[in-house]
């Protein structure tokens, strides 16, 4: 329905803005009011809450609501009314009928209309709307059209998995890009994504749906692995050997661009978690580790292509061509944009070299052709923030390039790999910085970790010298662990505070650590196993992604105990 809702809008060049309403009233509010909304489509559920806040929302006049994922109950009790206010309440039904009787022609957008007022999901701070122009959306639609034109099957027949919010970029034009070439959708969310105990439905949307296509953020990919290697596991080690290698040796083979149909054939379970029809993904909304992707497209027997983009660029930037075997790069640039690197004297690699545009080789020996900050511009960079003209200005310059905040580097062959985050580097004690989110990436890997409850979170400061970390993890696991060293404890909290178990955790990390290659520096000394919930504590965001603000001040007592441990003196 807010599809439907969405271009309902566009076909009268109204302006539709977007929120989470998992980031809480208070977001909504600053949307509705800076941006001067004048109705708000929202689910049944959430319309007392608002009308709560309907005298802090001047411009508000009508509020919409759907009845989906509502229980029968909540269906057959009384519709949501304001009494006492000005508001109209209407269901989406009421609205549709309306239209039918009175309706009125389109009034089409011109290419300059201000299409989408898209609101970050406020991962750093108060979200911000990202002002998106209808000519944004054709551009980077028309390129990804371009880009995706090899694995395109017949229309009609190429189911698009939908399953993130509307509200975030990647989902909205992933969607628009699957109706131009005449696809259907089907629709999920990420808890409804694979069947199981523990999961909602006993049938999965991937089994439903059986998609062809699909975007998924780096944690649906490292949680489809880290499932699949845990059923494997349950068989014993021979099983764990025999597949591991199947996995590996067919990787090589992809490699050399070599057919292997008997070890596609003992992998075939894995394609079948998916649907079994899957043949091209993405992965986006952050970095994905080369070990889950070569193991993804592997096992899954399908191009797990990875991309780069932003809010501010409508998405897309880069993305990896469907026969490009490289690991750990975000692809080519899109032929809607241009990048060029931009020299950061002040920050710093590995081995201590500042990141430079003339760069011929990165920290760890690999080839480059230039290091810097990543800048982009084109047809499908943004028109900036709304009614925020000093941040514009400081992020958007005036030759049109965007400055993105993330470090990174041209391989010999063109394609953009992102190394570091300006924005998120951490300065230690002894001056030297630490990239945090790529350290979360990396631990993520390690076999305790519950990618889904929020994964790892990773905390440095300048009165450390070495990093520390606080974990979702699986009790599974963690009681696997205290069985192993000899310890019996009668709940999971209390496995989270032993010693004896957060040394066994603290061996994994390590193990994750050297397996991607992480410095000294940026190998942990201390973890603290946590199963608390992270989602309703709000240190994630609607789209799963962490809120590290929001964990540190909510694990504060944790962090502070293993803080002696990242003191050298």
């Amino acid at each position: 329905m807010q599809v439907t809702c969405l271009h309902a809008g566009f076909s009268q060049d109204i302006v539709v803005a977007t929120s989470y309403a998992t980031l809480g009233a208070d977001s909504v509010v600053k949307a509705v009011v800076q941006g001067g909304v004048v109705a708000l489509i929202c689910n049944r559920k959430t319309v007392s809450k608002l009308l709560k806040a309907a005298g802090e929302m001047p411009t508000l006049q009508y509020v919409i609501y759907t009845d989906h994922l509502c229980t029968p109950a909540e269906i057959a009790a009384s519709p949501p009314s304001a009494e006492g206010s000005s508001i109209g309440v209407y269901s989406v039904e009421q609205v549709v009928d309306m239209g039918k009787n009175t309706p009125c022609k389109p009034t089409p957008p011109s290419p300059d209309s201000l299409a989408v007022l898209m609101y970050t999901s406020g991962s750093t701070g108060d979200p911000k709307g990202v002002m998106v122009l209808q000519r944004n959306l054709i551009a980077l639609i028309a390129a990804v059209k371009i880009q995706f034109a090899g694995v395109r099957g017949k229309v009609g027949t190429d189911v698009y998995l939908g399953y993130l919010p509307l509200a975030h970029i990647l989902e909205m034009v992933s969607e628009f890009y699957t109706f131009c070439v005449a696809n259907p959708v089907g629709y999920a969310d990420p808890k409804s994504l694979l069947a199981g105990p523990e999961r909602c439905y006993p049938t999965g949307a991937f089994e439903t749906f059986r998609p062809a296509l699909m975007c998924g953020v780096p944690k649906v990919w490292e949680g489809i692995r880290s499932g699949a290697l845990a059923k494997v596991q349950a068989k014993g080690a021979l099983a764990s050997f025999l597949i591991g290698l199947a996995v590996r040796m067919k990787a090589l083979a992809e490699k050399q661009r070599r057919y292997t149909p008997l070890f596609k054939k003992l992998l075939a379970t894995f394609k079948k978690t998916t649907g079994g029809n899957l043949k091209a993904a993405l992965s986006g909304g952050g970095a994905i580790s080369a070990e889950v992707q070569e193991w993804c497209r592997t096992a899954l027997d399908c191009p797990l292509m990875q991309g780069y983009g932003l809010t501010e660029t409508t998405g897309g930037c880069t993305i990896q061509m469907p026969d490009d075997m490289s690991i750990g790069i975000a692809g080519t640039p899109l032929s809607s944009v241009e990048i060029t690197l931009h020299s950061e004297a002040e920050i710093t690699d590995a081995n201590g070299a500042p990141y430079l545009a003339t760069d011929l080789v990165h920290a760890n020996g690999d080839e480059c052709a230039g290091r810097g900050e990543v800048w982009i511009r084109g047809s499908n960079l943004t028109a900036g923030y709304y009614k925020m003209p000093q941040l514009t200005s400081e992020e958007y310059d005036a030759k049109g390039w965007f400055h993105t905040g993330d470090i990174g580097m041209l391989t010999p062959g063109g394609a953009l790999r992102i190394i570091d985050r300006k924005k998120n580097l951490v300065k230690l004690k002894g001056g030297e910085y630490v990239a945090l989110e790529r350290m979360n990436t990396a631990y993520n890997a390690s076999s305790f970790v519950n990618v889904d409850a929020g994964g790892v979170c990773c905390y440095a400061d300048d009165s450390l010298d070495r990093s520390i970390c606080v974990a979702q993890c699986k009790p599974s696991e963690l009681r696997k662990a205290a069985e192993k060293v000899g310890v019996s404890l009668a709940d999971d909290e209390a496995l989270c505070n032993d010693p004896n178990v957060q040394a066994e955790v603290l061996d994994s990390f390590k193990a994750a650590a050297k397996a991607a290659k992480l410095t000294s520096l940026e190998t942990i000394v201390a973890v603290r196993p946590v199963i608390a919930d992270w989602a309703g504590n709000s240190c994630l965001t609607a789209t799963q992604k962490l809120v590290p603000k929001k964990v540190f001040a909510f694990h504060k007592r944790e962090l502070e105990e293993l803080m002696p441990k990242g003191r050298r003196g």
